[in-house]
């Protein structure tokens, strides 16, 4: 029996494997190592509505990193890329166990900090996907489980389950959502 080619992208295009992105470069690394930022506007743009190139965005974004991306990205600096491409965002902080968005937030990117070490994580909200029962919004995220094609959670579950320290960054988009 043929196994299914693996790809880093999902079957709806957003990129939910970081570690199969090995083709393209993030400064003086490879994407699989140190691309989150990147692969976080990439999702979120795409998720706008935006016709986005890959390695186009990791240029732009790598242009503006210390030490040529070997530090990653950082917050301030994923946000003022987003804001150029017309998304103004307010940074929140959020503890894991209180973390709650602002009613009516369609989107945004997380800075939270897993087992092996910071990453950003895109994730949205649409009319599919249900809230919980006691009315907490649930959403998608993209890149946050290697591999993973829907993963839904809470905010508050998503970091209670993924963060290792009590807290994160969160870049909220209120807006609508691009309908697909």
């Amino acid at each position: 029996m043929e196994q299914p080619v693996r790809t880093p992208y999902s079957k709806d295009g957003y990129i939910i494997d970081q570690a199969r992105v090995t083709n393209i470069r993030y400064g003086a690394l490879t994407s699989d190592i140190n691309g989150c930022g990147w692969i976080a506007e990439y999702n979120f743009l795409k998720r706008m509505g935006q016709d986005v190139d890959e390695q186009t965005l990791a240029d732009e974004l790598i242009r503006h990193t210390l030490l040529r991306g070997l530090a990653g990205t950082d917050t301030f600096r994923l946000r003022r890329r987003l804001r150029r491409h017309g998304y103004r965002m307010p940074i929140k902080i959020r503890f894991n166990k209180k973390a709650r968005l602002p009613e009516g937030t369609s989107a945004g990117v997380i800075w939270y900090c897993h087992k092996d070490g910071f990453h950003f994580v895109t994730f949205y909200a649409d009319e599919s996907i249900p809230p919980q029962e006691d009315g907490e919004a649930r959403f998608r995220f993209l890149n946050g489980l290697a591999g993973k094609e829907n993963h839904l959670d809470t905010m508050r579950g998503f970091l209670t389950k993924n963060n290792v320290i009590p807290f994160a960054l969160i870049m909220v988009w209120p807006g609508d959502g691009a309908k697909q």
